[in-house]
């Protein structure tokens, strides 16, 4: 890719060129009288040419200054432009600065880099304008300043850039040293519980990446341990003397390994509580499913009773046992010994006629079926007169 000459090259382009035509006039100017005596007839007698008859000294001294001219008009010109174009470019640069440094704008700032497209330097010193803005922005929240405005930027600028590690380590710094003065002002209200977590925070996200904002996290922590420790005592003591103990187990799992005895006890005395608590809880679980399962067992076992055949008359040798059929199939089979009638009907759950299986007088053998809704309840009608009999079925649910 062709770059283009800065304003320096085009004034030393400049002054050679004009270097050369001055030297060019000057040895036309020294060797005049030689140029005066050159045979002009017998030259282009020998070389077989003819020259224009504009051709002459004065005439060439004119082009000469002519060229020179131009030369000059044209490098000028594009002199004029480089040096608008070198203006242009550094005070867009210096605009990218100032919107970044005191409006948070980002989308102006990305706007002005496509204006220099052409320009593949641009964008990388537009970002290092960028990054001396929030850095010099930094300095103020480090002084104890907010800046919300900052962070909000630069979360923007990191979901638009997501591969530039610059801007996630400038957002840590931002967010790292703005948490920094949160936790402060927790301190001054004595809210020593609140501000020892966000240091906490503070140095988990800053680790390996911000040594500075690290230690600056740990020492203030280091400072308000102490009255920290006190803090977590009392208000696990509260949680546990209201029977909390998991809220009391949660409170103290931070610190029970910062060598605070105090805390270490009270926080296993929560957790033996805790799981006391659990233990008690599943067992009562426990109970509950077994008494569940025994509750559908019977509630199962009423709706089998429900089905099972059972006699609704019995009465001058007439037996009607309601049925449930557990197929789609009734079958029927027996003896009937006698002298008399026998009659078995299979009558539907309005107690209307469906099937007639046997219908006879005399003695009898009994092997029939029939096609039922598996499900349904009917109604099997025995009768007989002078005779007795011996039944068994299937597809019902029994007795």
């Amino acid at each position: 890719m062709v770059q283009r000459m800065n304003f320096t090259q085009i004034i030393i382009i400049l002054s050679l060129s004009i270097a050369l035509i001055g030297y060019i006039i000057y040895f036309l100017y020294k060797n005049k009288e030689k140029v005066k005596n050159i045979d002009l007839k017998k030259l282009i007698k020998e070389k077989k040419a003819s020259l224009p008859k504009w051709l002459n000294k004065k005439n060439i001294f004119i082009s000469l200054g002519t060229i020179a001219t131009i030369v000059i008009i044209i490098c000028s010109y594009i002199g004029i432009k480089e040096q608008q174009r070198i203006e242009k470019y550094n005070n867009d640069l210096s605009i990218c600065y100032e919107v970044i440094k005191n409006d948070s704008d980002f989308t102006k700032f990305t706007s002005i880099i496509e204006e220099h497209t052409k320009e593949t330097g641009f964008s990388s010193d537009a970002y290092k304008k960028l990054y001396q803005a929030i850095d010099e922005r930094i300095e103020n929240i480090k002084n104890g300043n907010d800046d919300e405005k900052l962070i909000n930027m630069i979360k923007e600028i990191k979901s638009k850039n997501s591969s530039n590690q610059t801007i996630a380590n400038k957002y840590l710094q931002v967010n790292g040293y703005s948490n920094i003065n949160k936790a402060i002002n927790f301190i001054k209200d004595k809210k020593y519980i609140e501000a020892y977590e966000l240091f906490e925070t503070v140095a988990k996200d800053n680790k390996d990446v911000n040594k500075e904002i690290v230690d600056l996290a740990k020492n203030k922590q280091n400072e308000i341990k102490d009255k920290t420790f006190e803090q977590i005592i009392a208000k696990a003591k509260e949680q546990i003397n209201n029977k909390e103990y998991s809220k009391a187990q949660s409170t103290l799992s931070d610190y029970k390994d910062l060598g605070n005895q105090t805390i270490l006890d009270m926080y296993n005395k929560a957790t033996k509580e805790v799981d006391r608590i659990e233990k008690e809880k599943k067992a009562q679980e426990e109970l509950e499913r077994r008494k569940q399962q025994e509750e559908e067992r019977k509630r199962q076992q009423a709706e089998l009773d429900a089905k099972k055949d059972k006699i609704i008359v019995d009465t001058n040798g007439k037996r009607i046992y309601k049925v449930c059929m557990s197929s789609s199939t009734f079958r029927i089979s027996g003896t009937f010994k006698g002298q008399g009638y026998f009659s078995v009907k299979l009558l539907d759950d309005n107690q209307e006629f469906y099937d007639l299986l046997v219908n006879e007088i005399g003695d009898y053998v009994v092997d029939t079926s029939t096609q039922v809704t598996k499900g349904d309840y009917y109604y099997l009608q025995i009768e007989c007169t002078r005779g007795s009999w011996n039944l068994n079925w299937w597809g019902t649910y029994g007795d």
